[in-house]
């Protein structure tokens, strides 16, 4: 049966987070934004983000090793690069205490729950995944406000009831929107909504930039539509290498999308294309 997202759970009082960036960064200045904050612990391999996590106050411990900020806590949060967050749920495990839940912050979630699977930690674990993001990076682009009403899908195929009320607790303090999805099902979900823009958006600028044209001179259409291409590549050559086989036949569909447009305007056909905007716009407006 799926959790009820919305079942009463205490409030978590010892949270590690494993990650300064954007996303961890944001998580920790939430967490102390709270009117009782729980007592944070925080692992990141940067000195310079760690020094700015300290002078920010936004943790009660910081540490350099993941496996020493996750000891003592209820909650552990892993809100690093799947290929990373692979690496330290298996190095962090002898360190988890007894009644540790794990989650994480990735966007692609079936290789977490195989690697969860196979150390016997299903029980403990439940993912999330926050539909939340910048393209900025860094502990510098973090903010506070970050997860506010933010829908967080949420996977589990194994953990206790315990488990999975103390994670959608944590995100509803917050006040995110936690929901339940399968991980193949969640997966498929961010090749379209997700992965796919990312790599558009990549093609539109790769586009300008061999025509020359430079940044500064996009209008506001331009801006918008190409945003994404300013997001990290080393993030997202992970994530990509862990569900390419699902944004593939998106890229596809896309490209024949495309493929009619250019086809339309090459034979003149503007009512067909006014056509597909109409319906592209009602989309798009939630009609």
């Amino acid at each position: 049966m799926t959790p009820d997202p919305g079942t009463a759970a205490p409030a978590v009082r010892r949270v590690a987070i494993v990650g300064l960036g954007l996303m961890g960064g944001s998580l920790a200045r939430a967490l102390k934004r709270l009117p009782d904050p729980p007592w944070i612990s925080a692992a990141e391999s940067s000195e310079h983000a760690r020094d700015r996590a300290l002078a920010a106050g936004v943790a009660d411990r910081m540490c350099r090793l993941s496996s020493e900020a996750v000891r003592d806590c209820e909650l552990a949060v892993y809100a690093t690069a799947p290929d990373v967050t692979l690496s330290l749920l298996e190095q962090d495990r002898e360190a988890w205490g007894p009644g540790t839940v794990v989650t994480d912050l990735a966007s692609v979630k079936a290789p977490i729950l195989e690697r969860m699977h196979r150390l016997a930690e299903t029980d403990r674990y439940v993912g999330s995944h926050p539909m939340v993001g910048d393209h900025r990076s860094g502990f510098e682009a973090s903010r506070g406000n970050l997860y506010e009403d933010a829908r967080v899908w949420m996977v589990q195929a194994g953990a206790v009831a315990a488990a999975c009320e103390r994670v959608a607790g944590f995100w509803r303090q917050l006040g995110a929107r936690p929901a339940w999805m399968d991980a193949d099902e969640h997966d498929e979900l961010m090749a379209w909504v997700s992965h796919a823009p990312q790599l558009v958006a990549n093609a539109l600028a790769a586009a300008l930039l061999e025509r020359g044209i430079p940044s500064e001179q996009l209008g506001p259409g331009g801006r918008d539509a190409t945003r994404l291409a300013a997001s990290a590549p080393d993030l997202w050559t992970e994530i990509l290498a862990a569900n390419a086989r699902r944004v593939v036949p998106v890229l596809d569909s896309v490209v024949k999308e495309l493929a009619w447009l250019r086809d339309a305007l090459d034979r003149g056909d503007l009512e067909g294309v006014r056509a597909r905007m109409e319906r592209t716009r009602a989309w798009r407006e939630g009609v």
